[in-house]
């Protein structure tokens, strides 16, 4: 794989590694991928990592590794104008109220 300078990063713990650090990161990243299709968690194992995972990030292809757990993911945010139905007659029961 040949590309350009800076094409290729690498974060641990959230922190950038020198490109030189992260080249071979990824060097060897993706030769354990070709002997051991889809296994990431081996690699991160092997390599000291609790957990790696490749990304796309603003042009760049980005190793993210973590050494220790990775922080929660945020919850997902609720797409707009979907919500509880607040607003829209609100609660209870359809059909109005009598006596039954």
């Amino acid at each position: 794989m040949t590309a350009q300078p800076g094409n290729l990063a690498a974060l641990v713990d959230g922190v950038a590694l020198p490109e030189e650090e992260a080249r071979d990161l990824w060097k060897r990243f993706s030769e354990w991928m070709g002997e051991h299709r889809g296994d990431m968690a081996g690699f991160a194992k092997a390599s000291g990592f609790a957990q790696i995972t490749p990304e796309y990030r603003g042009g760049r292809a980005v190793l993210v590794a973590y050494t220790k757990e990775p922080p929660p993911a945020p919850p997902p945010k609720k797409p707009a104008g979907k919500g509880s139905g607040a607003g829209r007659g609100g609660g209870g029961r359809k059909g109005g109220g009598g006596k039954r």
